[in-house]
């Protein structure tokens, strides 16, 4: 399992958010929340999203809401008038965007389906220009939120700061192991065309599957060991029993092909203790995007990497292709700046 987990930890460095990129996406994202805040009638801000979580890969956006106080909000909401969330999202987009174009000249803000968008068309030095999600959210007569689905005026329960404080809760080796296994979940899931899940899916079954005292490799294996047996069952609950399961983005029998067509692999990396060459065949096949085969291989991903020699962007470093032919080296970076990750 050696091999294999030095691998994996050369492709969990080499997809990490760099410290520039990911200081100026919390400033971005407090930014907003600073400007937000000074909305009338907002109660508290909130962080969420990968960022928040620790599970952040490569090119990453940040994500962060605000609540609103049902003493001055008292017609919003299923638990109010039933007024719904289109026309305060609206000004909440208008007062930020107001307030930060000073700052940012090309500030753009559109609307999704939950959120305000802001793009601030300023990239850093390396080209990236991390863009920050804005949830108005409003406080819920019982507790949680309601939060906007802007797509029909309406709110759905849901509770963000929930998901926050169950992803970064103490003990810390297991939140961090875990933020480990996420991040390579999410690199594997987003190299489909479609990936299968969104994000948070994967962090929600992380939490299911992964125990204490683990390590990165064998717990990998577990999230895709649990994650086919459940989803071949159902949809993942939310985990903080609120909103409604959480939906897949194929259909689900083919997600579940794919997860244990991945667990599939994975086993064959780290079982029965395995020579060089078949790790890193099966460690190319299952981030076919990401990770050379090593030149002797005669594999499907080996045949896949000869079909797009001299693509560049089929690569994320260097060292992965080193990690590839067994002369493994390490970023000198560190993931998320403090080490945790």
């Amino acid at each position: 399992m050696g091999l294999a987990a030095e691998i994996l930890d050369e492709l969990r460095e080499a997809i990490a958010p760099d410290d520039k990129t990911l200081a100026a996406a919390r400033l971005r994202r407090d930014e907003v929340l600073t400007a937000a805040s000074d909305f009338s009638g907002v109660a508290r801000t909130y962080l969420s999203g990968s960022i928040a979580h620790g599970t952040a890969n490569y090119g990453l956006d940040a994500d962060c809401g605000v609540v609103l106080d049902r003493r001055k909000w008292k017609d919003l909401g299923p638990d109010g008038d039933s007024i719904g969330p289109a026309q305060v999202v609206e000004s909440v987009r208008s007062h930020v965007r107001e307030t930060l174009q000073e700052t940012y000249p090309e500030l753009g803000t559109r609307l999704t389906k939950r959120s305000i968008k802001l793009s601030f068309n300023c990239p850093l030095s390396n080209g990236l220009d991390p863009s920050v999600d804005l949830i108005v959210g409003l406080a819920r007569a019982d507790g949680a939120l309601w939060i906007p689905n802007l797509e029909t005026d309406d709110w759905d329960p849901s509770d963000p700061e929930k998901h926050t404080a169950l992803l970064t809760e103490d003990p810390k080796s297991l939140r961090v192991t875990r933020a480990r296994i996420i991040r390579l979940a999410k690199c594997w899931n987003q190299q489909y065309s479609m990936p299968g899940m969104c994000s948070f899916n994967i962090e929600a079954l992380a939490l299911l599957s992964t125990v204490k005292d683990v390590g990165v490799v064998p717990g990998l294996l577990a999230f895709f060991e649990y994650s086919g047996t459940d989803l071949a069952k159902r949809l993942t609950p939310d985990p903080a029993g609120v909103s409604k399961s959480i939906k897949v983005n194929i259909e689900r029998d083919i997600l579940v092909k794919r997860i244990e067509s991945a667990k599939d692999l994975l086993v064959s990396a780290i079982d029965d203790d395995p020579d060089d060459v078949q790790v890193r065949e099966a460690l190319a096949e299952l981030y076919w995007k990401h990770l050379d085969p090593p030149q002797e291989s005669e594999s499907k991903a080996a045949i896949a990497a000869s079909l797009r020699k001299g693509n560049s962007g089929v690569r994320m470093t260097s060292s992965l292709s080193l990690a590839a032919t067994g002369e493994v080296g390490l970023k000198t970076t560190r993931s998320y700046g403090s080490g945790d990750s």
